[in-house]
């Protein structure tokens, strides 16, 4: 680390960023998404920005829970914090977690990836100093598809087909012979070469999900996802028993002590970790770390709706862990406006370049953030503080 610099200033704003079409799945269906973002800026001018996508009924955070928790327990302890070799980032956020205020979903995750940036930032190097050592430089996208009419199904798998993408996830759970025509439609067109799961989002039942699965498995299927709702783990367990395919877990999955439950219940054969979703970085290595010595296979997901500064984080996620599969990065695809001037969609293939820069490794258009967005709140180091080194 070069010299040491503090945390001058804490800036929580939130924005609706518009979709240019509709995605959905058995939860949700949405046009837009509405983000909470942080702006942290050092003593030295550094800026680092971070972003959570807060959703009830993944997290349980609202998008105003996530304002409230950033502007009023973990952005004002934040104020201060000097950042040098002796209190790395990592151990800044820990110091706050510990202190009772928690570090936990999207707000947590807003927090940590803005003090991540800047600190990369200030010390010239890519946050995955903080990460551990990268195990791929090769990133792999996936492509993932939403419900969507037979004429816009058809559409969607042609491009996955031309794009040369040969992973492909697919929503499914609404009604059963839906789900069929949605599959045989995919085989139809990319063949019976191309990895193909299905992701269920806590629609069914146990006992529905092993009719549908029983009907569905025809089709070819390497892995499932979520098939009951998040708190069923005797229903993971006993669906991991009567199947052959492997089951993967992701509404269920939210922290590190969600995933010791998960492994130590034996509920599943591989973890969906989220950035936002599980928090940050950080406590995403950890989980993956987890799963790792437990023998389970992981995938780097992604919410709907995030910009490119969750997918730059997810990148350096994946090139940490070398997940088996890839997701997100949809970008400037699904957003009428990214906010980052580098382009995050993968090439064809589904390959990513890795974001090596400073930080994340992207640049902000803080010009389109803020025409979508609104300031909750700027925090600002007391004179009197700064002066005296009060480390918040």
């Amino acid at each position: 680390m070069t010299e040491a610099a503090s945390v001058s200033e804490v800036e929580v704003m939130s924005a609706e960023l518009p979709f240019r079409f509709a995605f959905g799945h058995a939860l949700a269906k949405r046009r837009s998404s509405t983000n909470v973002y942080v702006k942290v800026t050092l003593s030295d001018g550094s800026i680092g920005f971070g972003e959570g996508v807060p959703r009830e009924y993944v997290t349980g955070e609202t998008v105003e829970d996530a304002l409230a928790a950033l502007c009023d327990r973990l952005g004002p302890p934040l104020l201060g914090r000097e950042i040098s070799h002796l209190q790395p980032p990592p151990a800044i956020l820990e110091s706050i977690a510990e202190a009772g205020r928690g570090l936990s979903g999207a707000a947590g995750c807003a927090l940590e990836l803005a003090l991540l940036d800047a600190a990369g930032r200030h010390a010239r190097q890519s946050v995955r100093r903080w990460l551990g050592p990268t195990r791929t430089t090769v990133l792999q996208y996936d492509a993932v598809i939403p419900f969507a009419s037979s004429s816009v199904l058809s559409a969607a798998a042609w491009v996955t087909r031309l794009l040369g993408l040969r992973n492909v996830k697919v929503k499914v759970g609404r009604e059963l012979d839906d789900d069929a025509r949605t599959l045989a439609t995919l085989r139809r067109v990319l063949g019976s070469e191309v990895d193909l799961r299905i992701d269920a989002n806590c629609a069914w039942t146990a006992e529905q999900a092993l009719h549908a699965v029983d009907r569905l498995r025809r089709f070819g299927l390497s892995a499932v996802e979520q098939p009951v709702a998040a708190g069923d783990i005797d229903g993971l367990r006993r669906l991991r028993r009567e199947w052959d395919e492997p089951i993967v877990v992701d509404e269920s999955l939210r922290t590190v002590s969600d995933a010791r439950t998960l492994i130590k219940a034996e509920a599943c054969d591989g973890f969906n970790i989220r950035v936002s979703k599980c928090g940050g970085l950080l406590e995403s290595i950890r989980i993956a770390s987890l799963a790792e010595a437990a023998g389970l296979f992981c995938i780097v997901g992604a919410q709907v709706g995030e910009s490119g500064i969750l997918s730059a984080a997810g990148r350096h996620l994946a090139a940490c862990i070398n997940p088996r599969y890839l997701e997100g990065s949809a970008g400037r695809l699904l957003l009428k406006e990214d906010l980052t001037e580098e382009n995050v969609l993968p090439g064809w293939g589904g390959r990513g370049r890795s974001f090596d820069g400073d930080g994340l490794g992207v640049h902000v258009r803080e010009g389109v953030l803020r025409r979508y967005g609104r300031v909750e709140r700027v925090l600002k180091l007391k004179e009197e503080q700064a002066a005296e080194g009060v480390l918040g």
